[in-house]
């Protein structure tokens, strides 16, 4: 078939360039036009042919830019220099703001920074002279509507390929809208426990809640009831703590605790006795726990507490003073302070229709930390978090406000501040380069080395020093807008472990960092 003996009406893309790039354009849209599609030849919008001499530019823009079934965007220096091109850029992008479309495709000539309204758009790298021709082709290859080639990685499924009725080109992958055959790493927010205590002890228990346990000791080591029995990793034999809660004639005896990962339901309590042990060496740290969301936090130091009773007998608590926790830390050698426990302000309207900020609480960056089993191998999760409180420092808020903006301030963040925090909380928990938990015999052990794998795919020219990247984005530890809550506060169902927090009244002055 002859396909240039059939001109067609519709055009396939539209070169947005300045003139500084027209030769260079104009050779690309000479081969866009030489490819076949469907049946007959891809059509493309070039002003040079098809924008009559003194006709009205800007109608003619709009008329094409409707017409073209793609934008290309030549990114060049010049291009964002001038006024021209920016114009057609803007009508382009507002022809498909959110991108949802796949209507606009920067192609990439030049190594310039791409400009905020074309990042979130799918690019092609015409930077490389050398690779023209691959890039050419994952350009058609976008303009037919084509899959593209992707490298062989384990998590998705093959697809068959579909016979094409013309020679395909070479596979060779330079653009966004694919991924490159490169050796790429994936770093996870998990570490590996690399030891464990060998045993767990157990007898019959009078207790049938773990909080009857204050009315015989207030120093308790971590422990779980089952089925009327008392499970710990202390030593039951030779420690006296737990005796006085044991039944009559009781008899203490002791599992392997690995076995224990044999089984779901006991897998399941292996889980929440490591977790208790973790929370109570956080609790040793000054670290205090929201168990209602599962948050690591720090309060502010030297709140000062007062009580009220009313005419009714009922006593109210009163919170005032308070100081932000600030911890050092080394960042590229370099020695920094994060502060991650702050005074927060809500804007209030006045009687004068003025706006003024109060005292509202105090917010705080914490983490989420939990052990879980991946693939059958013990991992130590942390997730970092922010949490906002009321004036006493460990209510956390709960208006329905908070949520969203919480959630905000989380997507903000980009790799390397979620990186660089999660390294920030596993030196605060641990102290050291491992995580080491008492547990009164052999301790919980944890590698605070982050998991990671190696895929056969990814984006060649995204390539970063991880400390470099962490260096770079320090300020944004500081830059978190405030919040505006409406509505009345609602009260938080505690659970065991933030009531047992809350009879902590010690002086928090003595915090070591």
């Amino acid at each position: 078939m002859d396909f240039k003996s059939a001109p067609s009406t519709e055009k396939d893309i539209f070169l947005c360039h300045n003139g500084a790039d027209k030769p260079w354009v104009e050779m690309l849209a000479e081969r866009i036009e030489q490819e076949p599609y469907r049946n007959r030849n891809l059509a493309v919008v070039f002003d040079k042919w098809d924008f009559p001499k003194g006709g009205n530019i800007v109608l003619d823009i709009e008329k094409y830019i409707d017409k073209a079934r793609v934008i290309g965007i030549v990114v060049s220096r010049a291009m964002l220099a001038a006024e021209w091109p920016t114009m057609e850029r803007t009508i382009a992008v507002w022809s498909d703001p959110s991108g949802a479309r796949g209507r606009v495709v920067p192609l990439l000539k030049e190594n310039v920074t791409l400009p905020a309204s074309l990042r979130m758009r799918n690019w092609i790298d015409f930077r490389d002279p050398d690779k023209f021709e691959d890039s050419f082709a994952e350009l058609i290859r976008y303009l037919r509507g084509e899959p593209t080639p992707r490298g062989r990685g384990t998590f998705s499924p093959t697809v068959p390929v579909t016979p094409l009725p013309y020679e395909p080109a070479p596979i060779q992958i330079t653009s966004s809208v694919g991924a490159d055959r490169i050796n790429e790493r994936l770093v996870a927010n998990l570490y590996r426990v690399t030891s464990l205590p060998e045993r767990v002890y157990y007898a019959s228990t009078k207790l049938r809640k773990k909080e009857e346990i204050r009315d015989y000791t207030d120093s308790a080591p971590p422990f779980i009831l089952r089925d009327g029995k008392l499970y710990t990793f202390c030593d039951l034999n030779t420690t006296d703590v737990f005796r006085p809660v044991f039944k009559k004639n009781a008899v203490v005896e002791a599992d392997a605790f690995t076995d224990w990962f044999s089984d779901e339901d006991y897998s399941r309590r292996a889980i929440e006795l490591l977790n208790i042990c973790l929370k109570e060496h956080a609790w040793q740290r000054r670290i205090r726990f929201d168990g209602g969301k599962g948050r690591y936090f720090f309060r502010p130091l030297d709140i000062k507490e007062t009580t009220e009773e009313s005419s009714s007998g009922k006593v109210k608590y009163h919170y005032s003073g308070g100081k932000p926790v600030r911890i050092p830390w080394k960042l590229g050698g370099v020695r920094k302070w994060r502060e991650v426990t702050t005074p927060h302000t809500r804007r209030v309207k006045q009687n004068d229709g003025k706006y003024s900020d109060e005292p509202f609480g105090w917010r705080h960056q914490g983490f989420r930390a939990n052990f879980i089993l991946v693939l059958d191998s013990l991992m130590l999760k942390l997730e970092p978090t922010y949490l906002l409180t009321k004036d006493d420092g460990k209510s956390p808020r709960t208006n329905k406000w908070v949520g969203p903006i919480l959630s905000h301030w989380l997507n903000q963040e980009r790799n390397g501040q979620i990186l660089r925090t999660l390294r920030f909380w596993s030196l605060v928990i641990a102290r050291a380069k491992e995580l080491v938990i008492d547990t009164g015999q052999t301790p919980v052990r944890v590698d605070l080395t982050p998991v990671s794998g190696k895929l056969d795919f990814g984006i060649a020219s995204d390539q970063v020093n991880f400390d470099k990247l962490m260096e770079a984005e320090i300020q944004d530890d500081v830059v978190v807008p405030q919040l505006e809550l409406f509505g009345e506060e609602t009260s938080i169902a505690y659970t065991e472990e933030v009531q047992f927090a809350e009879e902590d009244r010690e002086d928090e002055t003595a915090l070591e960092r």
